[in-house]
């Protein structure tokens, strides 16, 4: 399937790869499917790119990776939704802040994680109401981290790690 892209121009992506919010996402609620781009030179950081809109594109990253001790519940009502059956189905991203004029005052909306099953391609954002996380969780130092575990670990075999 081809789309087009403000960002990355035309790009063929995979059908199976389409990821499907039943709602859209908050403000964005006439785009309702969506592909995760992937490309070295921005990793970790992802892309959730609207299939429908070619300039809606959103940096994402997946959450436990900046933030490993991040724990929330998922209600009933997004079990359902969502046709999650165990912990194995779901995946957790969050939207990143990139400011133009300072990178390392990038942030990720922890209050508001975009959950996918990645085995039916359902997905949701929804909003944690606990008070214990920040629309405004500070990566930068995160990011930096993983890039450099990723390239500390360049040319071992998984098994090696």
């Amino acid at each position: 399937m081809e789309i087009d892209t403000l960002r990355f121009g035309r790009l063929t992506v995979d059908k199976k790869k389409l990821l499907c919010f039943k709602n859209g996402l908050p403000g964005l609620e006439d785009c309702r499917e969506f592909v995760i781009l992937q490309f070295e030179e921005s990793a970790p950081l992802h892309w959730l790119q609207s299939t429908y809109k070619p300039e809606v594109c959103l940096p994402i990253i997946n959450t436990f990776a900046i933030y490993p001790q991040y724990v929330f519940d998922i209600s009933d009502e997004d079990v359902d939704e969502l046709s999650l059956s165990g912990p194995e189905d779901v995946y957790v991203v969050s939207v990143v802040l990139i400011p133009e004029q300072d990178i390392e005052q990038m942030t990720a909306n922890l209050v508001a994680p975009i959950i996918i099953n990645h085995r039916t391609g359902s997905a949701k954002q929804t909003i944690i109401n606990n008070g214990e996380y920040n629309v405004r969780f500070p990566v930068f130092q995160a990011i930096c981290n993983l890039i450099k575990e990723d390239e500390a670990n360049a040319g071992t075999f998984a098994e090696d790690k």
